[in-house]
């Protein structure tokens, strides 16, 4: 999980270089806050007064301003009288005037309310008339202060990661199983642990689908894989007939292409199958152990794959606990540091996941035009997830401010190289689209969160 969310425009503010605190008028605006509304811990809303003394003042600044710049027949340049200027550009003077002082008195008001504005401010009823205040209302949401508390000493389980005997011996079957045999079966129709090989036809009666055709499919029968609909009419069949068969989808827990539809099967049984399983020997040892391009290492042997089992099911198992760790020290830290997530933030980082599933889909060959996708029901489905993924986020940015935890240009570089190898990409051709694409900050970024949740880990200690 990326724990710095591509939060776009909706994307937090840091308190060091929030717009709050770069911007600082050069004189006092005549602002009044006639209005301030707590509508939510991260939402606020305010209606604002521009006093007509100020802006007259920014007008007659901009006026001025502007009547250096322009050029206008029987005036020399910059000489040209700001009177003439008000009346002969008004529309622009007037539009440079009114986002000058908006931008300004918002500056000004989140500061005075000690706001962290998450994503654009959204203005409502903007009043400005001739010789009148301008006056209008704004809704901003605020990312939360939060001062993280007690996450040294957190509980983590810890168990052994040595494979076991049977783990070992399972290992070795699946392997096995993958390098199975299958031979005709002749004399006899179809039973449980058969493979069928088979025409597979499927048709939506109510059109609400795009009917579809897989050809020799090899499907066991009665297996976990198989719809059980399949099994019971393929079970005592015999080779060359068809069975045909409805199977009405549930709603939830199925592909979007099926859920809550019909689909009329045809199934064709052309041969069946039964699968052999092959002896474990030095030589089977052997063949698993050779590169598909290469030579089998020298002593390859049944000693020998086990060995690499051992060390393959070793990285397997750390890794995993290395994630029971993880998740249980951002449970821990999110129940000890309550933190309350900005509705623009949750919405970016559903965004982003949503375009991230998409492209997997599109990357698998499926036509999401065609899918017709219920995206606000995904969109539903994967709020929570992104809801915790925020406050996770805005809580380890909390430890990193609160540990002065930065990432140096050496450090950035060396995880670019790393990412650059695994994508068979070079480090300066990677680093260049970043920089393009305006997202090597983001990547560093990405890095100080990891490095705040290491820091977590590491003064974490075993569950008795």
């Amino acid at each position: 999980m990326a724990y710095a969310p591509d939060l776009g425009s909706g994307g937090a503010t840091r308190e060091g270089s929030s717009p709050s605190s770069r911007t600082t008028l050069k004189r006092e605006t005549l602002m009044n806050i006639t209005s301030y509304v707590e509508e939510s811990p991260t939402k606020k809303s305010m209606s604002l007064e521009i006093s007509l003394e100020e802006v007259r003042a920014a007008t007659e600044k901009a006026a001025r301003s502007m009547a250096r710049q322009v050029r206008l027949p029987g005036f020399r340049p910059g000489k040209v009288p700001a009177e003439i200027v008000k009346k002969r550009f008004a529309d622009e003077l007037r539009s440079e005037v009114l986002e000058s002082l908006v931008r300004d008195t918002l500056h000004e008001a989140f500061r005075e309310k000690g706001l962290l504005p998450v994503g654009e401010p959204k203005l409502d009823d903007l009043k400005f008339e001739a010789d009148a205040p301008i006056t209008f209302k704004v809704v901003v949401e605020h990312r939360p202060t939060v001062a993280p508390k007690d996450y040294r000493g957190l509980k983590v389980p810890t168990e052994s990661t040595t494979p076991s005997d049977e783990e070992v011996a399972a290992a070795l079957e699946r392997i096995r199983e993958g390098r199975a045999a299958f031979e005709a079966v002749e004399d006899r129709p179809a039973m449980d642990g058969d493979f069928g090989l088979v025409d597979i036809r499927g048709v939506f009666p109510a059109g609400n689908g795009k009917d579809f055709e897989r050809p020799k499919v090899l499907v066991e029968i009665g297996g976990e894989e198989t719809l059980p609909e399949m099994s019971a009419h393929l079970r005592n069949a015999e080779a060359g007939v068809t069975v045909s068969f409805q199977k009405d989808f549930p709603e939830e827990g199925v592909d979007p292409e099926f859920a809550g539809k019909s689909v009329l099967y045809h199934v064709q049984l052309h041969a069946i199958k039964k699968r052999v399983l092959p002896e474990w020997d030095d030589e089977l040892a052997r063949q698993v152990l050779t590169p598909r391009e290469g030579e089998a290492p020298e002593g390859a042997g049944m000693e020998m794959l086990r060995a690499e089992l051992v060390k393959s099911l070793l990285r397997e198992k750390e890794q995993a606990l290395k994630e029971k760790r993880r998740r249980a020290v951002l449970d821990a830290l999110l129940a000890l540091n309550p933190v309350d997530a900005p509705d623009t933030m949750v919405t970016a980082e559903v965004d982003s996941s949503l375009q991230q599933y998409a492209r997997f889909l599109a990357s698998q060959g499926m036509d999401l035009k065609e899918a017709k996708m219920d995206w606000n029901k995904l969109r539903e489905e994967a709020r929570p997830a992104a809801v915790r993924r925020v406050k996770e986020y805005l809580l380890l940015d909390a430890i990193a401010e609160a540990e002065k935890i930065d990432v140096s240009d050496t450090e950035l570089d060396a995880d670019l190289k790393r990412r650059a190898r695994s994508m068979g990409a070079t480090f300066g051709e990677l680093k260049a689209q970043l920089v393009k694409n305006e997202r090597l900050e983001g990547i560093r970024e990405e890095l100080r969160i990891d490095k705040a949740l290491e820091l977590v880990l590491t003064e974490a200690v075993p569950a008795s």
